[in-house]
This record gives structure tokens, C-alpha cells and sequence, in this order.
């Protein structure tokens, strides 16, 4: 049996720049021959978006972005300083600008998830990909 090999891991601000900085270093880490790799970047992109606005990293913390390769696909988790409210998927209305991240991520990932650590949460996702 396989276990899951770490493809690299990157610590970014709480900024505004942290979903851009997320999707270029994964597009440079991912292999696109064996890798959904525009799945995995839309994905994380919507999960360090969450992290910048609804917790402690996005005001002044920090973000860190793990990628694995795994049996079952790519798993990239994403932790944060933590905040008030765990992530929740809801629905949004047709005229919501916002609200439709983690819609994305339940709708594309093959699974995904959250963990509550200390002062923190790591939020996770899995992205089936036919060659790992």
C-alpha cells in the first residue's frame, strides 16, 4: 500500500495576494501529466480565500498550504490562525456575489473536510486524479 508523499509546503500572508501566491505555487509544484491541476488550484484558491477573510490569518497572521500526492488523488490542506465560526457549506442565492467557495470545493473535490488544531484549523481537500 502507498502512502500519501509530500509534494511541498508554503507559508504565505494573510493578504490579499495569498489565493494568487497559493495557485502559482502549486501550478510549479504539480505534475499537469499527472495532476487535475486546475481543480487543485480553483480549489485552494477558494480555501486560502476563506482563510484571508473569515480568520485570524488574514489580519496579519499566516497561511500554509501543504500539497500531498496520495493513492486516491492530490490532498492539499490548508491551515489557518483560526477563527470564530468553522467553515460552512451553505447555499447561496442566485445574487450572492459571495458564499459559493466551499459549494466549489464539496461540488469538485472527491472529499474534503476540516479540523479544529489549538489556535488554529486546518481545512482539507481531496482532488481524484487518474495517475498518482
Amino acid at each position: 500500500m502507498r502512502t500519501a508523499r509530500l509534494l511541498g509546503s508554503l507559508a504565505i500572508p494573510g493578504t490579499a495576494a495569498a489565493a494568487a501566491e497559493a495557485r502559482h505555487y502549486l501550478r510549479a509544484v504539480l505534475d499537469p501529466g499527472r495532476h487535475a491541476i486546475d481543480e487543485v488550484t480553483l480549489l485552494a484558491s477558494e480555501l486560502v480565500t476563506n482563510a484571508v477573510v473569515h480568520t485570524a490569518s488574514g489580519r496579519g497572521g499566516t497561511i500554509k498550504v501543504s500539497v500531498m500526492e496520495c493513492p486516491g488523488g492530490i490532498l492539499v490542506e490548508v491551515a489557518d490562525e483560526g477563527g470564530h465560526t468553522a467553515p460552512v457549506l451553505r447555499q447561496a442565492d442566485d445574487f450572492d456575489l459571495n458564499g459559493r467557495g466551499l459549494f466549489l470545493v464539496d461540488t469538485l473535490a472527491a472529499d474534503w473536510g476540516h479540523q479544529e488544531e489549538g489556535c488554529g484549523r486546518t481545512t482539507w481537500f481531496l482532488v481524484a486524479c487518474g495517475h498518482t
